[in-house]
């Protein structure tokens, strides 16, 4: 069973938590989730790329020489070895979500893309716009047992709505490859129930990972964890219609979490998976 390992829980006080978490399947990825009434930075810079959202709560961001305030709902995003310190307003509750990226996976992610290095640091505020709530969710997605493909085309999504609203190149990469991308799916439908990885479709496909979820949803107009799951639920249909247990034919159809069963089983046949068996004739 796949989970997301957490890392190095700070002590909790009145109104003080910092906590790390990864996934095991995407090892490029580490977020930090803090909310804190008394925290001070030291000038300092970061291996990764940090791409992150202010909750609450105002702060200082020192940079090159010049001192700025952040406000709730911004959404920032800092290149690696900037030197930069983040304080928080002493009057008040500082909460934000950093997810820090391996700067080999960005710096692959803007070549295959076609973007200008990111040199410099962004902060921007979405908090009116659906920039915002979709990045935080995101995030907030990244800790739940969500599947690998899942979790990955998120975050590239995440970076790719931060660098177009920052007006750079749209993706103009690779035409579909009808014999690559049907390799794809035929991997993924030899082995659904397991967690697959933007990494291992590359594999199979012998296509740069950062272009396979644009590709196959042109090809297939569904994104390939949509696919995933959508091959789950109809193999899940098959076994239920034998009256097999919820249970045993969520786990054996690639679920280890029966609530992310239920919600994804309802949102493809309409009703979960207990009422579809209390109506099958």
């Amino acid at each position: 069973m796949a989970k997301l390992i957490r890392l190095r829980p700070e002590e909790r006080g009145l109104c003080f938590g910092v906590t790390f978490y990864r996934d095991p399947h995407l090892p490029f990825f580490e977020l930090k989730l803090c909310s804190a009434c008394d925290l001070s930075y030291k000038k300092h810079a970061h291996e990764e790329y940090s791409l992150g959202v202010v909750e609450h709560g105002e702060s200082s961001f020192w940079h090159d020489g010049k001192l700025n305030r952040i406000y709730p709902q911004a959404v920032v995003l800092f290149p690696p070895a900037l030197i930069h310190a983040c304080n928080p307003d002493p009057r008040s509750r500082w909460q934000y979500k950093m997810l820090f990226v391996n700067a080999d996976w960005v710096d692959g992610f803007v070549a295959a893309k076609g973007y200008p290095a990111l040199d410099a640091p962004v902060v921007r505020y979405d908090g009116d716009s659906p920039a915002y709530p979709s990045l935080d969710g995101m995030l907030s997605a990244l800790t739940g047992n969500a599947d690998p493909l899942e979790k990955e085309a998120g975050i590239i999504a995440g970076f790719e709505q931060i660098l177009r609203r920052e007006g750079m190149p749209p993706d103009e990469g690779l035409r579909p490859e009808p014999d690559k991308l049907k390799a794809i799916r035929e991997y993924l439908h030899s082995c659904f129930w397991e967690k697959i990885t933007l990494e291992q479709l590359a594999q199979v496909s012998a296509l740069n990972k950062f272009h396979i979820i644009r590709l196959f949803n042109e090809a297939f107009r569904i994104p390939p964890h949509a696919y995933q799951t959508l091959l789950r639920i109809n193999y899940a249909k098959k076994e239920l219609r034998k009256r097999r247990p919820v249970a045993e034919v969520a786990l054996e159809s690639g679920f280890y979490d029966q609530s992310h069963f239920i919600k994804a089983f309802k949102g493809q046949v309409g009703v979960t998976p207990q009422n579809y068996l209390a109506n099958l004739h």
